[in-house]
């Protein structure tokens, strides 16, 4: 087995290449692909292979996946990212490649998502490349509310546009785990598994368990759309970036993150990480 991964350097990267090794993937076999030179610089250390690669730049993804018979696309957050998707797909083809993973998200094929929709368009063309593929639908990781832990140990509230919305999170430690569980693993073919939490919470819920982490008080202030949106701008985000937050904040209202089954539980082999311990992790 030749593993390639695009998103090696990112946070759920590189988690997954250890955890590749522990499911008998030498480091050897395991190419880390990604932007952040200083980190795969430290992956070259640890005994993996590595490239730099633009994923905008077709010419240097199909040189990456070259020799690479299993490619694990780990979806990126640019606003060009479903070009840059288009060209491993296409890159994976071209090479032969024997089986295609992507990273998505929940309940993407649900139009009122309109955030989701570069990666049902990811999943629709992965569908129609030919290619043996497997698609994780993640759902929203714990570590997601650690900004605004730091933020509510300042002001003992944390303030969301959600309404009485429920999630149903995880640690990225559990996603990485499922992600390698199926790479490594067998009976994964043309398959797709929708991966939250084992349980769904409030907002409120999510404020005990900052309470608990930090030792003090905290308070879950649910507060209209557009004075969320008004409170972001405030604190100096530009217009586009308070819009999607805003926009984020509604489909995770109208339960986009809530609990979707057990298949992060059962493909990691235990239950998923609980919020505090989440939270506790990166405190």
């Amino acid at each position: 087995m030749s593993v390639l991964v695009f998103g090696a350097t990112g946070k759920l990267g590189r988690l997954l290449l250890p955890e590749l090794q522990k499911r008998g993937v030498a480091a050897a076999d395991i190419t880390a692909a990604g932007r952040k030179q200083e980190v795969l610089d430290g992956l070259a250390a640890e005994g993996y292979r590595t490239v730099q690669v633009e994923l905008g730049d077709a010419e240097q993804v199909r040189a990456a996946v070259a020799g690479h018979d299993q490619v694990v696309l780990i979806s990126g957050g640019e606003p060009t990212r479903l070009q840059q998707h288009q060209n491993v797909i296409d890159a994976a083809k071209a090479a032969g490649a024997a089986h295609l993973y992507y990273t998505s998200g929940l309940r993407v094929d649900d139009p009122s998502f309109l955030l989701g929709a570069d990666h049902k368009a990811t999943e629709d063309a992965i569908k129609a490349s030919g290619l043996t593929w497997t698609i994780l639908r993640n759902g929203w990781y714990i570590e997601n509310y650690l900004q605004s832990m730091q933020g509510a140990a300042q002001t003992g509230v944390f303030a969301a546009a959600v309404g009485d919305g429920r999630v149903a999170p995880a640690g990225r430690q559990d996603f990485a785990e499922a992600l390698a569980a199926v790479v490594a693993g067998e009976g994964h073919d043309n398959r797709t598994y929708d991966l939250s939490g084992d349980r769904d919470y409030t907002y409120a819920e999510l404020a005990e368990a900052m309470s608990e982490v930090l030792g003090k008080p905290v308070t879950y202030q649910a507060v209209p759309a557009e004075q969320y949106h008004g409170m972001l701008t405030g604190a100096g985000l530009d217009e586009g970036t308070a819009g999607f937050l805003v926009a984020l904040d509604g489909s995770m209202g109208a339960g986009i993150m809530a609990h979707t089954g057990d298949d992060l539980a059962r493909l990691t082999g235990h239950p998923t990480m609980s919020l505090v311990e989440g939270l506790r992790q990166g405190n």
